[in-house]
């Protein structure tokens, strides 16, 4: 037996008060005239003041009425009265051929045991459907649990084992994940190159920093992508704006990119506002500071705090240049170097929805609030023949 509303319990303090009205009411007497009054004697015509309970059982219902309806307030649960409604278990499969070939037979066990298996999309296509085999870094495992129905008992999640799979920022679930990760799924991108000037090219190097080489180090790689300049556009105030200025002729200084600023923000590849935009284009990346909302778009950046130095550590301690140019190279092009990782870092990103998870009906409330009703009717029968 448990209450998921304990303060409530205080309520049954309100007992003392149907009581309390009920003395105060006996306390006070009647007048009754009649014509026999004058021939009584001076004893008998004294009126008594002693306090007694009258309608005793209307009292009793009335503090009934009252116990039920906190009750019913403090929701008292008895695990054995408890209708659950029918529940689900889900499969979500990441599509990486190699989740999907590792664990081909728990999959399998799940269909045949009248679970749920979808691959991990959020049109929530069936397993037994053709499907493009993507990278790691495209998971959309919050989406995907949104489309989830709230019936959920379990939710079985099958993972590469990669670094980049893991979800930005936190997952919001009904029930916390079973998660399946594969053993070998690290996938370290092909090399990108970007020349940004006659001499200089950027390119990840096998240590995963991103640096410049010459173009003798290029001198037969094909497939090299031409950047003259990277055209931004301002819709800050003053102090931000020289912030984000400075930033940009940092990264030019060290790694020979072009950035030109150009007054519409149809012509930029880089937005910085403080304001989410509608209609935004992929090819553009934006950089909305001040900003305490979350986004799960790939190309919008959001900075909680305004780039001042009064606000800003990264503005502080110097570090927004870094910060900005790791932004700009995966819109570039240039992914970052897999690694494996833990179930422990994955299980971590996830955070528990206690109300969607502890929707259920009680037996034992219904109950109780058939006997309210019931109660309420026999006392207002009774109070109504009683004339109270």
């Amino acid at each position: 037996m448990e209450f998921l509303q304990p303060i409530l319990l205080w309520g049954l303090l309100g007992l003392a008060i149907p009581i309390a009205i009920h003395l105060w009411n006996g306390k006070k007497g009647v007048r009754v005239h009649w014509a026999a009054m004058a021939w009584l004697s001076e004893q008998e015509n004294q009126s008594s003041k002693s306090i007694r309970l009258d309608q005793w059982l209307i009292l009793l219902l009335r503090l009934l009425l009252l116990f039920l309806m906190i009750l019913i307030l403090s929701k008292l649960i008895f695990p054995a009265w408890s209708i659950s409604e029918e529940k689900t278990i889900f499969h979500l499969v990441a599509p990486v051929s190699q989740v999907y070939e590792e664990y081909r037979f728990e999959i399998e066990q799940g269909e045949e045991s009248g679970a749920e298996v979808f691959w991990l999309e959020p049109d929530l296509r069936a397993i037994s459907d053709e499907v493009d085999f993507a990278s790691t870094e495209n998971l959309q495992i919050q989406e995907t649990i949104n489309k989830l129905e709230s019936s959920v008992s379990e939710i079985h999640l099958y993972l590469p084992n990669s670094q980049n799979s893991l979800p930005k920022g936190t997952v919001v679930s009904p029930v916390k994940p079973v998660i399946h990760l594969a053993e070998i799924s690290v996938f370290n991108p092909s090399s990108t190159s970007i020349k940004v000037d006659s001499l200089t090219f950027l390119q990840v190097s096998q240590a995963g920093i991103l640096s410049d080489v010459s173009s003798e180090e290029l001198r037969n790689q094909q497939g090299v992508k031409e950047i003259e300049s990277l055209p931004y556009f301002l819709n800050l105030d003053e102090e931000e704006r020289r912030v984000i200025e400075a930033s940009l002729n940092s990264i030019e200084e060290v790694m020979h990119l072009n950035f030109q600023e150009v007054d519409s923000m149809e012509e930029a590849s880089l937005i910085f506002g403080s304001s989410i935009t509608t209609n935004k284009r992929k090819d553009q990346l934006y950089f909305l500071t001040g900003n305490p909302a979350y986004s799960y778009q790939k190309n919008e950046i959001i900075i909680p705090e305004s780039l001042t130095f009064e606000d800003s550590e990264q503005v502080q301690n110097g570090t927004l240049p870094e910060f900005l140019m790791r932004e700009i190279s995966k819109f570039l092009g240039f992914k970052p170097m897999d690694s494996p990782v833990s179930k422990e870092q994955l299980e971590s990103r996830f955070i528990i929805d206690a109300k969607r998870s502890s929707e259920q009906k009680s037996g034992l409330e219904i109950a109780l609030f058939a006997m309210f009703l019931v109660t309420f009717g026999v006392e207002r029968v009774l109070s109504n023949k009683k004339g109270i």
